[in-house]
């Protein structure tokens, strides 16, 4: 089926761009604007409804099939971008029985079921497309490097397999003495390769999802206005009342280009309001599943509670408050620190902002040192991750069986090795993941 979207986005432009894909997308855009002789050319023309009258007059280029985006005839029409003439245009391709609006993602998917791309060159594309930071840019863009590692590895493999299988099938006379020799060292070292993938793994998830950070601490102790200080803006409510945030608050914003989630959670303290306790089991589940945790203290309270120091890990960022007040005695809190291990530890004033430059610098820092020499080939799903954890898995299954005379096994392995790279890319069993991955894509791409 030929399909049509709008591939910019909608509402008052300047230029609006209508794409149409597919076995009829040629005879189908010659009906609005007549011939078109050249391909990959930009042609001006007008292009009319049904009835013959005047659209709008615009750029035409056709792609052909093979040389497009999506292997298949591909037909551009830039027009004006006023919703009038975007919306006149889509009415009159939804008239017509030989096309249909395509959904999200169907022009990269067309580009993979036509092997213009594979899997795991889509997935980058659509990375690339939900990019909101500089560092998610370049990343998406870096994806594409890992792509022919994955075919080389799988290539290699496939090569000491067919050696396996070919020792099987053929008696030792009349094979090359030489035909398993060096395969150990082979497999090795693209298990190793994986290995480092698979080691800078995290961070790659983390750049494409944002880093988490969680503030928690007692109640009052200054967790919503450093959010709203952050934030540079009044995203939670402030309150001297106990027990305000009960639900976690969620801020975007980037640090060094890189897109980061912060969450304020509820006052951690002993209560009996129901409502309140669900709060500090979602504030507990955050301070969990986070990156880095913020604990913003009160200086002017000496007292540190057992729910407050038992969270405190090796992923814990100390923020003493109040360092205006006349009563802030943070060396004392500092002293009832020390026998715990943790980031590091701040004395600041969020009314005033003293030692906020200097605590902004080291979250600078903390999450710049993720991306300190990292590989120029990396994962960014955990889709990929899985794979390429059972691809080593099975890897390592046969350098332990190797060592024994068992050529059928160490075939078997490998076999089922290469298939889980070839699930990365979109040649074995990929099926039931399609769905998933273009949903990602907007309507046009």
């Amino acid at each position: 089926m030929t399909i049509y979207a709008l591939s910019t986005p909608p509402g008052v432009s300047g230029i609006a761009i209508i794409r149409l894909s597919g076995t009829n997308a040629l005879r189908i855009a010659k009906n609005f604007v007549g011939t078109i002789d050249k391909p990959r050319m930009a042609i001006l023309k007008n292009i009319v409804d049904s009835k013959h009258k005047i659209i709008d007059e615009g750029i035409v280029i056709w792609y052909p099939k093979g040389q497009s985006y999506t292997g298949d005839d591909l037909v551009e029409f830039h027009i004006h971008g006023s919703k009038a003439v975007i919306n006149k245009f889509l009415n009159e391709l939804s008239l017509r029985s030989d096309c249909q609006l395509a959904q999200p993602g169907e022009f990269t998917k067309q580009a993979f079921l036509n092997n213009k791309i594979n899997l795991y060159e889509a997935e980058s594309i659509a990375d690339l497309l939900n990019a909101e930071t500089e560092g998610q840019r370049v990343q998406a863009l870096r994806l594409k490097n890992s792509s022919p590692l994955f075919m080389k590895w799988r290539e290699q493999i496939l090569d000491v397999r067919s050696k396996c299988e070919a020792a099987i099938d053929f008696s030792e006379e009349d094979l090359p003495p030489s035909i398993l020799e060096g395969n150990n060292e082979k497999i090795s070292k693209i298990n190793s390769e994986i290995q480092t993938m698979l080691n800078d793994a995290k961070v790659g998830e983390i750049m494409r999802e944002g880093f988490k950070i969680a503030i928690f601490g007692p109640p009052n102790s200054g967790k919503s206005s450093f959010l709203n200080l952050l934030a540079k803006r009044q995203a939670a409510i402030v309150s001297e009342l106990k027990g305000t945030t009960r639900d976690v608050i969620e801020v975007h914003f980037q640090i060094k280009n890189f897109p980061v989630i912060l969450s304020d959670t509820a006052g951690i303290r002993h209560t009996k309001n129901k409502i309140e306790k669900i709060g500090i089991g979602l504030a507990l589940k955050q301070i969990k599943n986070s990156n880095l945790n913020i604990l913003i203290l009160d200086g002017t309270t000496k007292n540190i509670s057992q729910d407050i120091k038992k969270l405190i890990d090796k992923k814990t960022l100390i923020i003493i408050n109040k360092q205006d007040k006349k009563n802030f005695n943070g060396k004392f809190v500092i002293k009832n620190l020390k026998n715990f291990s943790f980031i590091g530890v701040h004395q600041i004033s969020i009314v005033t902002k003293f030692g906020y430059k200097k605590l902004i610098q080291d979250l600078e820092n903390i999450v710049n040192s993720l991306y300190v020499n990292q590989s120029d080939t990396l994962i960014s799903r955990s889709r990929h991750r899985n794979l390429l954890e059972k691809t080593s898995k099975h890897l390592n299954n046969y350098l332990k069986i190797s060592q024994s005379n068992d050529v059928e096994k160490v075939a078997e392995e490998l076999r089922i090795a290469s298939n889980y790279l070839g699930e990365i890319v979109g040649f074995i069993g990929v099926e039931e993941v399609l769905g998933r991955i273009f949903k990602d894509f907007c309507i046009g791409k």
